[in-house]
């Protein structure tokens, strides 16, 4: 398996994996012409000829070499919420004081914020069921946090991801249900695909702006605010790992929770090395499994693949990670705990 920067010709199984991602996946929809427009943008990114860099997007596909089948992608949008605002509900808490009760009361509220502008964000994960197993999955989402670190200088001081908000998998979300639909008219999938496809400005245009108290929904709805889909639980965990913290803004359709880290103290990126290749061998038990990434940014790919460290801050490498990787002895590459 390798995790290598998509292209053109890789449309039509992007597209089945976006077909098995299923719905509340809105960095992945199901839209040939939707992902036609990422592919290229993200093909545009890599070649160096995107015209605003603001606009980057780093989207990566992994590989069975074997099969030479797509069977994961995952993403970095560079920058958010620039073009487009990015909107999210911040989860703040009003206390008011009764002197003829001689009551202080708590009550949470949902404010509609653009707080997240210009702040990077991870999305588009996904790994096909066959395939979760041997810590793909993990290596799938940590990926791109190596990168940034790597790449440090093509992104901003924060990063983000939205985690997918709880649904019951057919396409009913009791957050979404008591509260956005009032004002749409539309169900979840419906609402869910225009903003995958379209855009979000009907956001703006539909939705009110006042704060809206939580103890008035109902309590289905209370009872999955910031709860993830059960599906997405796993990286949550993985996220919060690696440093990111939830700070209250959930999203607006589904009530899913938006963590948030600075790259900088990522445990991933505060721990990368880099180091040359003295030598390619065959595997053996004096190597140990480690994350690997090529540090040349024209022809990057990663690997879980296998090195012995040296005293003077060389590796020896596996052989077959470097022909996965295109290196040679004296090639400097990233190294990351898997």
């Amino acid at each position: 398996m390798y995790i290598r920067p998509v292209t053109r010709d890789d449309l039509d199984a992007v597209l089945m994996i976006a077909r098995a991602a299923g719905i509340g996946m809105t960095s992945l929809p199901a839209d040939t012409e939707v992902l036609h427009e990422k592919i290229e943008r993200a093909a545009k990114t890599f070649d160096m000829s995107l015209k605003n860099p603001e606009d980057a997007l780093y989207f990566f596909v992994m590989e069975d070499e074997e099969t030479q089948q797509i069977v994961g992608t995952c993403g970095i949008e560079a920058f958010v919420g620039l073009r487009r605002p990015m909107f999210s509900y911040k989860i703040i808490t009003v206390t008011r004081h009764s002197e003829t009760l001689n009551k202080l009361v708590r009550n949470e509220m949902l404010h509609m914020v653009n707080d997240y502008t210009g702040v990077s964000e991870i999305g588009s994960l996904f790994l096909l069921p066959e395939y979760r197993r041997d810590r793909l999955g993990r290596f799938l989402s940590r990926m791109r946090l190596q990168f940034m670190g790597i790449f440090r200088e093509r992104f901003g001081e924060k990063v983000i991801a939205e985690i997918r908000g709880w649904h019951d998998g057919k396409g009913n979300s009791p957050f979404y249900d008591s509260l956005a639909k009032n004002f749409f008219h539309i169900d979840f999938t419906e609402a869910d695909w225009i903003c995958a496809t379209q855009g979000n400005r009907f956001i703006s245009e539909l939705m009110p702006t006042y704060p809206i108290y939580v103890d008035l929904l109902p309590i289905e709805a209370q009872n999955v605010i910031g709860v993830p889909y059960v599906n997405s639980e796993p990286a949550k965990a993985m996220l919060e790992r690696e440093g990111f913290k939830f700070n209250k803004y959930v999203d607006v359709f589904d009530g899913g929770p938006t963590l948030e880290a600075d790259i900088d103290n990522l445990r991933i990126v505060r721990d990368i090395i880099r180091a040359p290749i003295r030598a390619i061998v065959a595997q053996n038990d004096d190597m140990h499994r480690k994350m690997l990434m090529t540090t040349e940014f024209a022809r990057l790919r990663a690997v879980l693949g296998w090195i012995e460290e040296h005293e003077d801050g060389s590796i020896s490498l596996d052989r077959h990670s470097a022909e996965l990787l295109h290196l040679h002895i004296g090639d400097v590459i990233a190294i990351s705990g898997a």
